[in-house]
């Protein structure tokens, strides 16, 4: 019975509770700030306090935004009961920085059916307070110009003076309708003395590019920190700190529109320079061999967004595969320099002089405000065939002789460019030595002792030698050698690397074909297989194409499976070559 008693009590007690909040009304609306009248860059901090029950979300401080920058509300409460009376107390504190000089109200606010006085606010310029009184923090701005052309950069400086030590702080970044705006560099530290006090001063440099032409206005940056009182105010071992926000003032720019003599992308800057390299750089092109051009645009002044695309042409005798651009902002003396890298593979299909034509890219001299152009000559490139580049390519593929013996190449035969050392070479017609002499009589007497071992045999042995010569008549398989490079091809092909492929495909040509260390090109060019040629270009496509697509291995394989039947390996007859 006592549980009960104690549990109905205390229900009562909650519901009453309740109930009072539910229909508690506010008695008194009032709202104050701390100081009037204020400097244009110090903040202000108003409180509206609410006697009675109110909501959290109760207060709309958005009529302030005309003639205030608004900063953070902080919301407290306060519910005290004494002999069942309760009272409630609600505060909203919102931190007011004006955003110009002059006269202003701060209007009256209304929270359920409660209103508020208005205040009237003095905001002094910051030049009307007495440079003898010194003032222990404070923010000033500067740009390095106020006309500007669109998307040119501007350096905006903000420098924070201190006199007083500071716990902790943080200065925002300035704000441009329209605008971009990033810190460059890192911030600058050091002492300086105004007006007969010392300050310490932290100078942060901000890149400001506006994105539309007009009249517009630079809002300063905020700082909100907090600062030690006088020591004569500290309790023992602890400061006490002040909350301090300061403004920095505005900048007004005139930003100019593109000039109406200028076509093309907008690119505005100081100094703009248009650069290309080429691997190899030897001026030396064969056909089929791919050739790497890179193209460098540097601006300064501005955003790697801004830099238009390198727009170059290349003649039909060439094959172009395009690489993805990079884009590369760097910071550098406060200025911003923005950098474009265009990568292009070249493949020259066939052998000639080619002409690239000029590459020009207009942009914008912001010092002598006239257009000028970014340019690369025009470039005439001699593409040689396979068999110009060198001796080993310039010889002809290995033909069969009507007895199927294989001819020699001229691979190791010595060349002018070989003779660097200035050796003279002397070739002997009598080339017949005392060992070859030898040599060919032992050879003699052993021919004469098997004639003489075979004579002795019978019928049997004649059978067996008949045989024999048939067998060694019969034309011999694939050699060994061939096989094992037709293997690793197939095992990269499996792969699907292109570069693997590359390298296994002219090892086993040169194998097939008998021939040593032929660039791929050479052998293109001496086989002028139509199949071959196209499947090659297809695999150097799938390497250098800037997309990811898949290719497709099917038609290599089919090529080479049927040129590797129609081009047998080399054969032999089986049969003694003759004496002389």
């Amino acid at each position: 019975m006592q549980l009960f008693i104690r549990y109905f009590t205390r229900s009562c007690l909650l519901l009453w509770a309740f109930s009072s909040m539910a229909f508690a009304q506010i008695d008194e609306l009032s709202a104050t700030v701390d100081k009037n009248p204020v400097l244009a860059d110090e903040s202000i901090t108003l409180s509206v306090v609410a006697s009675g029950s109110a909501s959290r979300d109760a207060f709309d401080a958005t009529p302030l935004n005309a003639d205030f920058i608004v900063g953070r509300t902080s919301v407290s409460s306060q519910t005290q009961m004494i002999n069942f009376d309760t009272t409630r107390t609600t505060i909203w504190t919102t931190t007011l920085i004006p955003r110009k000089p002059g006269r202003f109200v701060i209007p009256a606010f209304t929270i359920d059916g409660k209103s508020s006085d208005p205040i009237n606010m003095m905001v002094l310029p910051v030049s009307a307070r007495q440079s003898t009184e010194g003032r222990d923090v404070y923010v000033t701005t500067s740009v390095d110009t106020n006309e500007t052309y669109l998307q040119q950069q501007i350096r905006y400086t903000a420098k924070l003076y201190l006199a007083r030590d500071l716990q902790r702080g943080s200065l925002s970044t300035p704000t441009l309708t329209d605008g971009e705006i990033r810190q460059i560099g890192k911030d600058a530290e050091y002492n300086d003395i105004v007006d007969g006090k010392r300050y310490r001063v932290i100078e942060r440099t901000f890149s400001v590019i506006p994105q539309k032409s007009g009249t517009f206005t630079i809002q300063g940056p905020v700082f909100e920190g907090e600062v030690v009182q006088d020591r004569q105010q500290s309790f023992g071992f602890f400061s006490r700190s002040k909350t301090i926000n300061r403004v920095g003032p505005p900048q007004e720019i005139s930003v100019k529109p593109i000039p109406d003599n200028y076509s093309g992308a907008w690119l505005p800057s100081e100094y703009v320079e248009l650069h290309e390299e080429w691997q190899p750089d030897s001026g030396d092109f064969t056909v089929g061999e791919p050739i790497t051009r890179t193209l460098t645009l540097t601006a300064v002044g501005v955003d790697e967004a801004q830099l238009p695309a390198i727009n170059s042409q290349y003649p039909s005798g060439v094959k172009v595969y395009p690489n993805q651009p990079n884009t590369t902002t760097i910071e550098k003396d406060e200025t911003l320099i923005a950098q474009r890298t265009e990568t292009i593979a070249i493949i020259p299909s066939q052998a000639g002089q080619f002409t690239i034509d000029e590459v020009k890219i207009p942009w914008f001299n912001i010092v002598s405000e006239q257009v000028e152009y970014a340019t690369l000559p025009k470039r005439t490139i001699t593409v040689t065939s396979a068999s110009g580049t060198s001796p080993a390519a310039s010889s002809p593929l290995s033909e069969p002789d009507e007895d199927g013996a294989v001819a020699p190449t001229t691979d190791s035969a010595p060349t002018l460019n070989a003779l660097t050392d200035g050796t003279e070479v002397v070739y002997k017609e009598n080339w017949w030595s005392m060992s070859s002499w030898i040599l060919l009589a032992l050879w003699l007497l052993t021919l004469l002792g098997w004639v003489l071992h075979v004579s002795r045999r019978g019928s049997v042995n004649n059978v067996h030698a008949s045989a024999t010569s048939q067998k060694l008549n019969t034309p011999t398989t694939k050699n060994t050698s061939e096989k094992q490079a037709w293997k690793q091809l197939q095992k990269a092909i499996e792969k699907q690397d292109s570069n693997v492929i590359i390298e296994a495909l002219t090892i086993w040509l040169n194998t097939l074909l008998g021939s040593t260390n032929k660039p791929l090109s050479a052998i293109q060019q001496c086989l002028h297989n139509e199949s071959l040629n196209k499947a090659v270009n297809a695999l150097y496509g799938a390497k250098f194409s800037q997309q990811s697509t898949q290719w497709q291995r099917d038609e290599l394989i089919s090529t080479l499976k049927s040129l590797r039947q129609d081009i047998p390996v080399d054969q032999s007859k089986g049969e003694l070559p003759p004496l002389y």
